[in-house]
């Protein structure tokens, strides 16, 4: 058999045709069981709404305070970001990571002042009329 039909055969594209035994028969009659494949559970997220009993505060020096934000963020817990002592680079940064754990998590982020962001789970409402959307805002994010 050729290089391309090992190839085929390896892949499971050449069906109809039976290449030559490469090796001893096997001398069991029994079949060899097949392997069950493994069935993935559902994403859950690891806190119920019920569960919520806290608020995560983080007042950011640099931007390596940013593991805090995300460590607590992804075992559901709301956390508001200030990003008050930051340089301007390091909030722009900052705000950029939080958009991409929003997206990543399925979360809310929330502007609560200039400086100070609200970071949400999925499963966290927040009741607030006048919500400002990160891309509605002009003076921390990067303009394309």
């Amino acid at each position: 058999m050729s290089v391309f039909g090992k190839v085929l055969d390896f892949i499971g594209f050449n069906q109809g045709a039976k290449s030559a035994p490469t090796g001893p028969a096997s001398t069991s009659s029994a079949p060899t069981p097949l392997r069950q494949a493994q069935r993935l559970a559902a994403v859950k997220p690891r806190r119920a709404s019920g569960d919520m009993s806290e608020i995560y505060t983080v007042e950011m020096n640099t931007y390596a305070d940013c593991t805090e934000v995300s460590n607590n963020f992804r075992q559901g817990i709301p956390v508001i970001v200030n990003m008050g002592k930051l340089s301007e680079v390091d909030a722009k940064s900052m705000l950029n990571y939080m958009l991409g754990l929003r997206d990543g998590l399925y979360g809310h982020l929330r502007r609560v002042t200039t400086k100070v962001w609200l970071l949400s789970p999925e499963h966290v409402g927040v009741n607030d009329e006048e919500v400002s959307n990160p891309s509605e805002t002009d003076d921390l994010l990067i303009q394309p």
